[in-house]
């Protein structure tokens, strides 16, 4: 009876209509008791509303039984197969849907089926690695951004492979915390290589300059990752050496910056020795095994002599520049190697003092540039808590009006 009855209003009832008819009766059918041949009668009638012209009615479908874990399978399916709106809606909230199905749903389906289901709570890896292999963009942006989704590595490895140029794609993965270092890495390679092709191509910059500026750039950012105490060292050190950044400038200005932990990580990893072994190296007074050590590890005869002297010197370097007004650590160490190095003035050391100016000369830029922002701040903080002259005069006078 209520099939026969419902199906008849719904051949001449507007879209508005059976699509309310259609929702209400699906609630009912979730959420009031019925007797086996209501519940068989209303679950034909919604079956057959599957083959309604109207996406609204789909919709209203969608909307009433996509969260219940009560709904007949056939009709989450059902749905499944319209497309638009109304599988969208069930591909992101129903619970009923295997990972193989979501896996065939979202290599199969439309954009909007993909960002459905790229939304889904705590999305299955096997479904993300589908998505991070077929999806379009907006999808894969939409599980960049979907923090509770069980992604990988090597997810993220492949949507920067497939959309690494895509500017949004990685201001969504920067945004994130839980990056491993190798995403960092290559995220970080991507932005030099887009940045460099900029200013080349916009005359800015000459190519060589361009990339002068890009390797320092990279230099500076390897140091802040292999700094980063969320991430693991020795996992670090490894992607820095795949990306080829583990060179031998990097490792002395982790060096002359003091970061001896990292230091002993990356010769460690080079030369594929303990780390408390090279650690005892480096604090060894005799030169020959150090020298020996830096040679294994790819160091050149002309770098290899700063070593030494920059861990001879840094704890000195430290106790000063904690009382200096205006000197960084990077700057008074260097001063007190170059100040060794110079004194002993061999003909080998000539090539390393050319280094190592250059390297003083971009320390105090740096040091000028965090002074000078300091001081603006400073100044701007200043004028904004100032009282102006005539302004004060006012609040005055308007204190003695009151007292009278």
């Amino acid at each position: 009876m209520i099939v026969r009855r419902f199906l008849a209003w719904a051949r001449i009832a507007p879209a508005c209509a059976r699509a309310d008819a259609t929702g209400a009766l699906a609630r009912a059918f979730l959420f009031t008791p019925m007797d086996a041949e209501q519940r068989y009668e209303a679950e034909i009638a919604l079956t057959v509303m599957l083959d309604d012209p109207s996406p609204r009615v789909h919709r209203a479908l969608a909307e009433a039984i996509a969260g219940a874990i009560e709904a007949p399978r056939h009709l989450i399916t059902g749905l499944v197969a319209l497309g638009g709106e109304a599988a969208a809606i069930v591909l992101e909230r129903t619970q009923l849907l295997s990972r193989a199905e979501l896996v065939d749903a979202a290599a199969l389906g439309s954009e909007r089926a993909q960002i459905a289901i790229a939304n889904r709570e705590a999305l299955p890896t096997p479904v993300a690695a589908a998505l991070a292999e077929v999806a379009s963009l907006g999808a894969c942006l939409a599980l960049v951004r979907n923090a509770s989704a069980l992604a990988t590595e090597a997810q993220w490895l492949r949507m920067l492979e497939r959309f690494g140029a895509e500017p949004q794609l990685r201001e969504a993965l920067m945004r994130r915390a839980d990056l491993s270092a190798r995403v960092r890495e290559r995220l970080m390679g991507i932005v030099s290589g887009v940045l460099k092709h900029f200013v080349v191509e916009r005359a800015w910059l000459s190519r060589e300059r361009a990339e002068v500026v890009v390797r320092d750039a990279g230099q500076q950012g390897a140091l802040a990752l292999a700094c980063d105490k969320r991430l693991d060292l020795g996992e670090t050190i490894a992607c820095l050496r795949e990306g080829e950044r583990l060179t031998p400038a990097f490792i002395v200005h982790a060096l002359i910056m003091g970061h001896f932990d990292l230091v002993v990580a990356c010769l460690a990893n080079l030369t594929d020795t303990p780390c408390a072994k090279v650690a005892a190296f480096l604090g060894d007074r005799r030169r020959a095994p150090l020298l020996a050590l830096l040679k294994r590890a790819g160091i050149p005869s002309w770098l290899a002599p700063v070593f030494p002297v920059a861990i001879a010197e840094l704890k000195a370097a430290r106790k000063l520049a904690a009382g200096a007004a205006a000197a960084t650590p990077l700057r008074v160490a260097l001063t007190r190697i170059l100040a060794r190095l110079e004194m002993e003035a061999g003909e080998g050391t000539r090539r390393l003092i050319v280094y190592l100016r250059a390297l003083e000369a971009k320390a105090a830029r740096e040091e000028a540039r965090s002074i000078a922002e300091a001081m603006i701040t400073l100044d701007e903080m200043d004028a904004a808590c100032a009282v102006p002259p005539l302004a004060a005069g006012q609040v005055e006078l308007d204190a003695v009006a009151v007292a009278a």
